[in-house]
């Protein structure tokens, strides 16, 4: 914390310096602007101007006044939605409507919830909480709103991501008893605004009503730059694009190339700004403006003293009475953090991190000796900045950066440091060391059993996060211990912490070591999820969701696929109810979901795994629609897992395009972040290298899996225990590539490699016996390709062994592996010169074909013949010449209903015919057994 309180004030004095020297005239803002014109062009979009018609979102104001007109006493919703959605339009037009009905519309201040709702007029009343995730008040206010009171009382939230924020209320007030069933429940809004209504209806009416703003004459559709994606663009969007075109057409100078609107109406800004410093007198270049406001934007300057503030920090030297007059006078829009320089907060959000996220010394001047009011509107920011411009390179860097520098200029002040914890979102970035000295100081500080409870899981939560799952075990179980008692006392209000307080310590006890009482832990929160009653529904079926992702994570890692399915299976409908609640959060999560139910089913039962991952990646796409950066991992995971998902189902060229796609994606990913995604890029590179190599296309396989075992013997290095099963994958699909061209000497010690990796995986009681299996046959084909026959007999036996007893646990998994081994034992013993010993397997082998091919034909047909050709040789050396030609006839027979004018099936077909054609000119089998 020294360090870098140092390192901050060295950044702003050099800052300082550098500016005090380099000050140098203003680039000319346009002269002949007009003031109406260029002034405050941002306040175009503010959603309490009204200057653009309500369109759409007439399905939400009709669920919202159904809501409102209800006779319950009273009554809360959430609506969520990303900045630009129309979320504060939305509540402004549905206040409106209620007003004409006689309601009173009470939109309350930050810092004053509590205030607000003891205040509370006479009649129907409806609060308006705009960013809520960042209130703290709501606690109070919700226990001053459960009171009786002459009149309804609803209360509308309004945020842009539910969270740990909305978790922490189910405790934190008395008023959910007093909530009817179903309430206290989310909306969430999509785009468009309203189904059949297209964008450029929605720019018409917004161009011609910022025409008639500006007094000049509408340009029409034809002049808007249309923003990327049509059809799929936020309406804030939509609206800057109008803008910009209205602006254009009042003579102001609009960018000509900036494809985001949204930074075209920032150039605007930038210019309105910096003729509005020069005309108040201030001497500063368009680069100092816009860094003035950007840094307006992170710290506030709605006074004339923290106007002052910004300028001393930013551009000292600035004559301060004058600087701060014009500063405070740029105040174009109330937003959600308070008045903001930059007009609307998308358009501020965008400034802050273009500015700050450029320049290092700007964000030490910016974060330098702030006041605890100050720092907590450091950290709102840095909140909102990772929920919304995630798409932007570099935010998350940031924001984690300006959370560090708040945190650290609040020293050891526990209730500024506990406050800021609250405000820290559990998706930027793990705890850091001195974020674990923190969370002692404010469990020292905790007054109470409930402040205790939520203080002790936060620091073993840190403890955890910093790679310490043991040290987090003592202060999690005794965070257990106080939730168990809240609860007992007052189930309902404290189950949901309970639930959390279970997960949290069964994954400190999973990475610990102590796997069967995290299983413990897991089934008791599920049971205390089902335990709830059925009002508090909307609560528990968040909570109930973690709890079965996490216990089916644990169920399959521990080797009990069956239950872990179950988990699954229950998990997938109850995700799918909370993405039309709030899709920004558990999109992703059903995503994710669904990719990783594609891999379990994948080798087990494939056609159930081919919807699963169309669905998952159809989700992506969108996600990445709205995100790109943000979700570009998931759409390469859930490609990944769709290629592996047809190529199981035999569908191989179709499957390259996806795996192709994941490829090019997660090379970028591991440009960037090579720690994060150099395994994920290895693992879609191996996958299209086997398809590759089942294709035939050898070269190129060998080229893939080649760089994907490089990758994974470097990622093995860093960490053994992570990457050996991976690296055993590897060198094993590399080998059988190896062998289909020609060249079993290289493949060898490939497979000998593999061997002896998953035979000492095995022996430390890891589960991944079937690869070891397969490992082990394909080393006996191996074997028999090299000439060495009698070695080849040992590794297929012990292969043929270990799937056995697979086969009876998990059939529809560990048959057709079982098929693959008996064949190849078949074939190893037919070459050590014992054919009478080679039948019985290869005879095994055909029936389990045939079970499979009855059932899934498509699947196990290849299979099947490969096992029937088999059959051929093992009669022909046996002298059995008629059931030799039985088996012939039924090869070719197999082999013709698998034609589909492929260049393989009809190649397989014609070897099939040859066959037939030996059996019955000699009785001799030309050739060797196939594997």
């Amino acid at each position: 914390m020294v360090v870098s309180e140092v390192s901050t004030r060295l950044a702003a004095a050099v800052r300082a310096a550098r500016t005090a020297v380099r000050r140098g005239p203003l680039q000319a803002a346009p002269s002949d602007a007009s003031p109406d014109a260029a002034e405050w062009p941002t306040a175009l979009l503010d959603p309490a101007e009204a200057v653009v018609p309500f369109l759409g979102r007439e399905r939400e104001l009709d669920e919202l006044r159904s809501w409102a007109e209800t006779s319950a006493p009273v009554g809360l919703r959430l609506v969520i939605a990303p900045a630009g959605f129309g979320k504060t339009r939305l509540a402004n037009e549905f206040g409106s409507r209620l007003g004409e009905s006689g309601w009173t519309v009470v939109p309350v201040p930050r810092g004053k919830e509590a205030g607000t709702a003891r205040a509370r007029p006479p009649g129907d009343v409806l609060f308006v909480v705009d960013n809520a995730a960042t209130r703290f008040g709501l606690g109070a206010m919700f226990d001053a709103v459960a009171r009786p009171a002459r009149g309804r009382t609803r209360i509308l939230l309004l945020a842009r991501v539910g969270g740990e924020w909305l978790r922490r209320l189910r405790w934190g007030s008395t008023l959910w008893a007093q909530l009817e069933r179903g309430d206290a429940t989310q909306t969430a809004l999509e785009l468009p605004l309203a189904p059949g209504l297209p964008d450029l209806t929605v720019l018409e009416a917004a161009v011609a009503a910022f025409a008639e703003r500006l007094g000049v004459e509408d340009p029409g559709v034809a002049a808007v730059r249309l923003p990327e994606p049509v059809g799929g663009t936020r309406v804030a969007d939509l609206h800057a694009a109008a803008a910009l075109a209205a602006l254009g057409a009042a003579g102001v100078p609009v960018p000509a190339t900036e494809p985001n609107p949204v930074r075209g109406l920032l150039e605007v800004a930038a210019s309105s700004w910096a003729w509005s410093a020069r005309e108040a007198g201030l001497d500063l270049t368009i680069d100092e403006v816009q860094d003035v406001v950007a840094a307006a934007c992170l710290l506030g300057a709605d006074d004339v003293a923290s106007a002052r503030d910004v300028l001393r920090r930013v551009v000292p030297g600035v004559p301060g009475r004058a600087g701060a007059r014009w500063l405070v006078g740029l105040q174009g829009s109330m937003v959600e953090l308070g008045a903001s320089a930059a007009g609307h907060d998308r358009v501020g959000d965008l400034l802050v991190v273009e500015r700050l996220g450029r320049s290092v010394s700007l964000v030490g001047s910016c974060t330098w000796g702030l006041s605890r009011r100050a720092a907590l509107r450091v950290v709102r920011v840095a909140r909102r900045l990772e929920a919304e411009v995630g798409e932007v390179p570099g935010v998350t860097e940031l924001a984690a950066e300006l959370l560090r520098r708040a945190a650290d200029s609040c020293g050891d002040d526990p209730r500024a440091l506990r406050t800021m914890f609250l405000l820290k979102p559990r998706s930027l970035y793990g705890s850091t060391p001195d974020d674990v000295a923190r969370g002692e100081l404010f469990v020292a500080a905790a007054r109470d059993a409930v402040g205790r409870a939520e203080a002790l899981g936060d620091l073993g939560t840190m403890l955890r996060e910093t790679g310490r799952p043991t040290d987090a075990i003592d202060p999690l179980e005794s965070s257990l211990a106080l939730w168990r008692r809240q609860a007992a006392a007052d189930p309902d209000r404290y189950r949901t912490a309970l639930v959390g307080a279970l997960e949290v310590l069964a994954i400190s006890r999973w990475e610990s070591g102590n796997v069967e009482r995290a299983l413990e832990l897991h089934l008791e929160a599920v049971e205390v999820c089902r335990a709830a009653p059925e009002r508090d529904r909307s609560w528990v079926e968040a909570e109930l969701a973690r709890t079965l992702m996490n216990l089916a994570l644990a169920l399959g890692e521990t080797g009990r696929p069956q239950e872990a399915e179950a988990a699954v299976t229950e998990l997938i409908p109850l995700l799918r109810a909370l993405v039309v609640r709030d899709p920004r959060q558990w999109s992703v999560i059903l995503a994710n979901t669904l990719s990783n139910r594609a891999v379990d089913l994948t080798e087990s039962r494939p056609e159930e795994a081919l919807p699963c991952a169309e669905e998952a990646v159809d989700i992506c796409r969108r996600l990445v629609q709205e995100a790109p950066e943000r979700h570009r991992p998931q759409l390469a995971f859930a490609q990944t897992n769709l290629g592996n998902a047809r190529a199981a189902l035999g569908r191989y060229r179709e499957a390259i395009e996806p795996l192709s796609e994941a490829i090019a994606i997660r090379r970028g990913l591991a440009r960037e972040s090579p720690a994060t995604h150099t395994w994920t890029l290895a693992y879609s590179l191996a996958s299209l290298g086997a398809l590759r190599s089942r294709l035939g296309d050898l070269d190129q396989a060998i080229t893939l899996e080649r760089e994907a075992v490089l990758l994974r013997r470097r990622l093995v290095r860093e960490n053994p225990a992570r990457f050996r099963r991976m690296l055993a994958a590897s060198l094993s699909n590399l080998a059988v590539t190896y062998s289909r061209s020609g060249e079993p000497g290289e493949a060898l010690p490939l497979e000998q490699e593999a061997v002896a990796i998953r035979r000492g995986l095995a022996e430390e009681g890891q589960p991944g016996e079937e690869y070891l299996a397969r490992s082990l046959s394909n080393l006996g084909v191996l074997f028999s390709e090299l000439g060495r026959a009698a070695d080849a007999v040992a590794p297929t036996e012990e292969a043929v062994a270990q799937l056995r007893l697979l086969a009876v646990g998990d059939p529809d998994r560990f048959e057709p592996d079982l098929a693959d081994a008996l064949l190849n034992l078949g074939a190893a013993l037919i070459d050590a010169g014992r054919p009478e010993a080679g039948a019985e397997p290869t005879g095994e082998a055909v029936r389990v074909r045939r079970d499979l091919a009855r059932r899934s034909p498509d699947l196990h047909l290849p299979g099947l013949a490969a096992a029937l050709s088999n059959m051929v040789s093992v009669h022909l050396d046996l002298e059995k010449l008629d059931s030799a030609a039985e088996y012939a006839q039924e090869v070719v027979d197999v082999r013709r209903r698998l034609v589909d004018g492929s260049y393989v099936h009809e190649q397989d077909l014609l070897r099939a015919l040859d066959l037939q054609a030996r059996v019955r000119r000699s009785g001799v089998a030309d050739g060797r057994p196939v594997r």
